[in-house]
């Protein structure tokens, strides 16, 4: 990933979507001042988290006002967001879309949202056709990014046409889990450690699931950075349940 800065805020972009005109996102990050978090749930600071949007939304070219933001958690739903959503969650938690934990739109202009702070934020993309999922491990072990691979056949489009790129999360040094969530994981993402637990690389997780999906290798970028260990990002096993939150912010153009 490539990693910018506008208007004192931290952000990185997907190297290959980032000359894509029919596309403009951002992975919102933590600056130096540990500023730039996105969320209005958890008694954080809604007044700085908008400020945060209104940065990233004047850098997209969208109204802030505008976002929509899915009710986070851990599902697998996908819901298809349509113009009559727009604005959804943007201002207040209370007016998100209950239950959803990823977004697929084809409405240009319509920006959609995913918060994390170590599980993986994945963004799909083919011409005309926009998906960001929040997949974090029970979401993967339920199969929301085949999901939304699904939302895109259902509107004519083939895994061999769309791009895939999973922002930074948890990779296996920081994560360590039990027995419950090894079994879930592929054997590709996961590595044994001390007794009973086990290393677990979410990016890797997310990949193998496009893979399975339909997806090539070489249609998925991974950023190969990990919230869990580097401090430009938010992190909730890191700095605990106050921590910020991250976000993939995308629009069609």
């Amino acid at each position: 990933m490539q990693e910018l800065e506008f208007h004192g805020l931290r952000g990185f972009c997907f190297e290959h979507l980032q000359s894509n005109a029919d596309l403009r996102h951002v992975f919102a990050a933590r600056n130096d001042a540990d500023v730039g978090n996105l969320a209005y749930s958890g008694g954080r600071d809604r007044q700085a988290a908008f400020a945060a949007r209104s940065i990233w939304s004047q850098y997209l070219q969208v109204n802030p006002e505008h976002w929509v933001v899915g009710g986070q958690t851990h599902t697998a739903h996908v819901a298809v967001v349509e113009e009559s959503h727009r604005g959804r969650g943007a201002l207040a938690p209370t007016e998100v879309l209950p239950n959803t934990d990823g977004l697929f739109t084809t409405c240009r202009g319509l920006p959609l949202y995913v918060a994390v702070a170590d599980c993986s934020a994945v963004l799909l993309h083919a011409a005309g056709a926009l998906a960001v999922v929040h997949g974090g491990w029970r979401g993967l072990a339920d199969g929301i990014l085949a999901r939304a691979m699904e939302r895109f056949q259902q509107h004519g489009v083939a895994p061999a046409e769309i791009q895939a790129a999973i922002a930074p999360c948890m990779q296996a040094a920081s994560y360590e889990v039990g027995p419950e969530v090894a079994q879930a994981c592929p054997a590709s993402a996961k590595y044994p450690g001390r007794d009973d637990r086990w290393q677990v690389d979410i990016a890797k997780w997310a990949s193998a699931e496009l893979l399975k999906a339909g997806i090539a290798e070489p249609q998925i970028e991974i950023s190969g950075l990990d919230t869990g260990s580097d401090p430009r990002f938010f992190s909730h096993r890191r700095q605990g349940v106050g921590a910020g939150r991250n976000g993939l912010i995308a629009v069609l153009a």
